[in-house]
């Protein structure tokens, strides 16, 4: 059955508890042992992720059907709290010290309304550059210098400092502007399955690992994903590889010629793992996160 996502409040556990980068224990596998598991493996690999949670009383049956009903219905709801404790959410690292500062230059850009978009947000960031020690300090030299008359002394090392932090602010700029344009290629909501139910406009940082996407023409892929189902999928992974062509994906298992060394193949010999950014050029199939 295909339904709308739960609310925040009924969803298995908080955010408070559960909606952290990083959780209580390591991921323990490569990307060149995901590559190289075969779709049942991957479910029984990824399942078996909940062994880090279960009481020393759970019997081996338990994981066996853990395993079983992961490619079929998904993750429990019960389960997905403890995967999330255990190895985090679907955020990235910093991501909540880039919503601050992007929420103080909201501020900035307000006046960009009345003048030219780039020169308030090259502002802002000219003025934080005045805030740094070093600065700080060559001001203070500067300042020393006119007060014992040698004005040319304290021109200079003004000039200096203008074009140094003139030039630092630019830089921030673009990168700031680079990353904006990065998050707007990273969905908000994908199309997921618990409890044997489907959840369309689920919320993308709400995903644990194991999550079970179904994919289809026209999303952006929400995480990095091991294929376990493709029915002629094709994804534009221009984003990533600058590749301009489709590339078709698989749920088969792949032997790289590096795996045998112990280094993760190249991206463009990944051909079952989809890319957090990606896109859904043709065909369907299911991936687990």
């Amino acid at each position: 059955t295909r339904e709308s996502p739960p609310s925040s409040s009924s969803r298995e556990g908080s955010r408070e508890a559960m909606g952290h980068s990083q959780g209580e224990a390591t991921y323990p596998y490569t990307r060149s042992e995901e590559c190289s598991w075969h779709p049942e493996e991957v479910s029984r690999h990824l399942s078996g992720l909940l062994e880090h949670a279960t009481t020393a009383s759970s019997s081996s049956s338990s994981s066996t059907s853990s395993h079983s009903s992961l490619l079929s219905r998904g993750w429990s709801s019960s389960h997905v709290g403890k995967v999330r404790r255990l190895y985090g959410g679907n955020v990235m690292d910093g991501s909540d010290s880039h919503e601050e500062s992007s929420s103080n230059n909201r501020k900035w850009k307000c006046l960009s309304n009345y003048v030219s978009p780039c020169w308030v947000p090259i502002w802002h960031a000219f003025a934080s550059q005045l805030k740094e020690p070093l600065i700080l300090m060559l001001l203070g030299s500067a300042g020393i210098s006119v007060v014992l008359g040698n004005a040319a002394d304290a021109v200079s090392i003004g000039m200096a400092l203008t074009i140094v932090s003139l030039v630092a602010a630019v830089q921030e700029y673009r990168s700031e502007a680079a990353l904006e344009q990065l998050a707007q290629l990273i969905p908000h909501t994908c199309t997921v399955m618990r409890d044997g139910r489907v959840w369309d406009h689920f919320e993308a940082k709400e995903l644990v690992v194991g999550d079970l996407l179904l994919l289809a023409t026209g999303d952006r892929i929400p995480a990095d994903c091991r294929m376990v189902d493709a029915v002629e999928l094709h994804l534009d992974e221009s984003s990533l590889t600058g590749e301009n062509h489709p590339v078709s994906k698989t749920s088969q298992a792949i032997l790289s010629s590096t795996s045998s060394h112990g280094r993760d193949p190249p991206l463009t010999e990944q051909t079952n793992i989809v890319f957090c950014g990606t896109l859904v050029c043709a065909g369907r199939g299911r991936a687990l996160v």
